[in-house]
């Protein structure tokens, strides 16, 4: 979401207040759906990439190759759906898609649990047949109300996002509980974390009264393992306290902190030298990170962690709300409306700093302030940009790709994208990459530009995690993968980008069926 383009869209303050609810990422897939019978998705690595059901069957765990394909000929579903696991992950027969699929979906015709469970993670992340998640949650409920705690927690989540079930924690809170209450840790940990928020489950809960119990507003969720949220930096009195909360954070372990700020898929190339704490909060945040700019900007508004400055706090508070950072939009709003704080801009400004240059055109496109006009937002920007500021630079490069308060001009926005590029932004390059990949006239080789959008989204941007997303939707230089596309869009809308969530939604209208159950109702 762009700051100055906002404006065209009336933002209004409680847009920004009510934050983005979460969606589970509830199963990580970073694999590729082929058509081939010899896929390249299912690597060694396949078993820690999805959670596959290995169900130990009696007779079958040792039994040699050709009784196994005999027995399942024989229409015994054990074998059956051991023959597909064998199948899809490469053990004792050569790695076959199609095969396993086959004998699978064999064994789903005969109600085994476990074979509807994995045949739902298939449909659900595209592995091999098309990404259907309504399927998939039909196949998930009936392994569920056999009694799979795997499949219960699978169907607890799908009662979270509000993309395939209406939200209902309640019926998510008695899923997780069942399966918990069978050992399963996933579940634990979900019950631990919904009571954490705030929720409470209801005794008298009427499922023909749609009734949904709402987790609290101000700790909903907008990042993938929940820590953030559940900090009220605002509540913090003193310096110490705040210092010590972001400390906590910053204190995790390298591993911990790298999915924090959204670079696990990080190459070892690309590893920063400084992997403490502040080493990756840095790198993160000028790779285009949400959770470390807005991290950043804490640290700058309460003086912990960097040297207290409200001008800086603003301007990152600025940049992770475009980066889709909703909980970055309230804090600047709280910023914005504190005392002084327009007068400690103006000084800045007076004094020809460019941050504050890009605050003020920032908060006025956003309707947060209304001292000047939007021509003198426009100005100020462009005397920003003459200072080499990199977020104003790649901000009037915007307005030129979308014809905002000035006229449109792809060549333009590509010029001051450039001029961001030479200053080391990996904004930049995204940007540059996405116009490229998205102008049909241009005939040139795409491969480079998808390099660049899949390394700087592994680097933890989540723009270039969008826009990834897109091309795979889209079949935008890469053949088109639904499932890879919603992985992306899924991953980029836990972190709060709006544009993936939006994105997501619309993937999941265009195949929804027409059944009462799969009706989403807007929430309020």
């Amino acid at each position: 979401m762009d700051l100055l383009v906002d404006l065209a869209s009336k933002i209004t303050r409680e847009r920004f207040l009510k934050l983005f609810t979460a969606v589970f990422l509830f199963f990580v897939s970073s694999l590729f759906a082929q058509d081939t019978t010899r896929s390249e998705a299912f690597k060694d690595n396949f078993p820690r990439k999805y959670p596959i059901i290995k169900a130990k069957y009696p007779s079958y765990s040792l039994i040699a190759a050709y009784l196994l394909v005999s027995e399942a000929n024989r229409n015994d579903p054990y074998a059956q759906h051991e023959l597909g696991l064998r199948y899809l992950l490469g053990n004792g027969f050569p790695t076959d898609t199609v095969k396993a699929i086959y004998w699978i979906r064999k064994a789903v015709d005969q109600n085994l649990p476990a074979a509807q469970f994995n045949y739902g993670i298939m449909l659900y992340n595209g592995i091999g047949v098309p990404w259907n998640p309504f399927e998939a949650y039909q196949n998930f409920n009936n392994a569920a109300s056999s009694g799979l705690p795997e499949a219960q927690f699978a169907v607890g989540l799908l009662y979270t996002d509000n993309l395939a079930l209406n939200r209902d924690y309640n019926k998510a809170y008695k899923l997780f509980k069942l399966s918990a209450d069978a050992n399963y840790q996933p579940a634990k940990d979900a019950l631990k974390q919904l009571l954490k928020s705030g929720f409470l489950p209801s005794d008298d809960y009427s499922s023909k009264q749609h009734k949904v119990v709402r987790v609290d507003e101000s700790a909903q969720l907008i990042n993938p393992n929940w820590d953030l949220d559940f900090y009220d930096f605002n509540s913090l009195s003193d310096e110490k306290k705040t210092d010590e909360t972001l400390q906590n954070i910053l204190n995790k372990r390298s591993e911990e902190l790298k999915n924090f700020f959204g670079l696990s898929e990080l190459k070892d190339e690309s590893i920063p030298k400084d992997t403490s704490g502040i080493g990756l909060l840095k790198f993160a945040a000028e790779s285009g990170s949400p959770e470390a700019l807005l991290l950043t900007a804490i640290g700058f508004e309460k003086g912990s962690l960097f040297k207290k400055d409200l001008v800086l706090a603003a301007s990152h508070y600025l940049r992770a709300y475009r980066l889709g950072s909703f909980k970055a939009g309230e804090y600047l709003f709280k910023l914005v409306q504190s005392d002084n704080f327009l007068n400690i801009l103006k000084e800045r400004v007076n004094n020809n700093d460019a941050d504050a240059m890009y605050c003020w055109a920032g908060i006025t496109a956003l309707g947060f302030s209304s001292r000047i006009a939007n021509e003198q937002a426009l100005d100020l920007l462009k005397k920003a940009v003459d200072k080499k500021h990199i977020p104003s630079i790649i901000e009037l490069g915007l307005l030129y790709s979308n014809g905002t308060l000035v006229e449109k001009s792809r060549e333009k926005a590509v010029q001051y994208w450039d001029i961001a590029k030479e200053l080391g932004s990996k904004e930049a390059l995204v940007r540059i990459a996405m116009s490229n990949l998205l102008d049909t006239l241009l005939v040139s080789d795409k491969t480079e530009d998808l390099h660049t959008l899949k390394e700087i989204a592994d680097e933890g941007s989540v723009l270039a995690q969008t826009a990834l997303g897109y091309c795979y939707e889209k079949g935008v230089g890469v053949k088109e993968n639904k499932g890879l596309a919603v992985r992306l869009y899924r991953s980029a809308s836990q972190r709060g980008n709006q544009t993936a969530f939006n994105s997501l939604k619309r993937m999941y209208d265009e195949i929804r069926p027409s059944e009462d159950e799969f009706q989403i109702f807007e929430e309020n």
